[in-house]
């Protein structure tokens, strides 16, 4: 009897087991999926109109795994710009002690801007992807059909252009106060 209830204990801890696994794999899974909400971007199609993004390419589409990748690109992208505008920060405060500045104005953040995504294939059949970030769409009532532009605007505007097959961002600008 005592060999009966061994196995029985057995048996249940490992289906509980098997269970805690599925439920952590389908949170991976949920985790996977591309976080932004829909009425915080658009994927808008090329127009040769918008020379200044692309020239020579023709439309394309964004799947969500693609929308993912781009996030892990971008991740390392803001990364870099803003160490290197901390960099730059340090450097002239180093060569202005009489004349400190306290932040930057150029550093930017993934969350909290509008995005609109671009995607082109190129001469080569490659595709890439032009991303336009900007702080607010109060003011761009067209934003999810025409791509915006501005002239200066500090870090409240930066794009950036990705190649989707080598996984690399290029092009990364801020639009910088004159």
């Amino acid at each position: 009897m005592n060999k009966i209830i061994l196995i029985l204990i057995t048996l249940i801890s490992s289906c509980t087991t098997s269970v805690k696994t599925e439920e952590i794999k389908n949170e991976q899974k949920t985790q996977e999926k591309f976080k932004l909400a829909k009425s915080d971007y658009t994927i808008l199609t090329y127009t040769p109109k918008w020379h200044w993004t692309f020239n020579n390419v023709k439309p394309s589409q964004l799947q969500e795994s693609e929308l993912i990748e781009i996030e892990e690109v971008l991740k390392s992208a803001i990364q870099k710009h803003n160490q290197t505008q901390k960099n730059q920060l340090i450097e002239h405060n180093k060569n202005n002690s009489d004349d400190p500045i306290t932040q930057t104005n150029y550093e930017v953040q993934l969350q909290g801007y509008m995005r609109q995504y671009v995607p082109v294939i190129n001469n080569k059949g490659q595709k890439e992807v032009f991303i336009n970030f900007f702080c607010d769409a109060t003011d761009e009532k067209n934003w999810q059909t025409q791509l915006v532009q501005v002239e200066d605007g500090g870090n409240c505007y930066y794009s950036v252009k990705i190649s989707m097959e080598t996984k690399k961002y290029y092009e990364f600008e801020v639009n910088y106060s004159l």
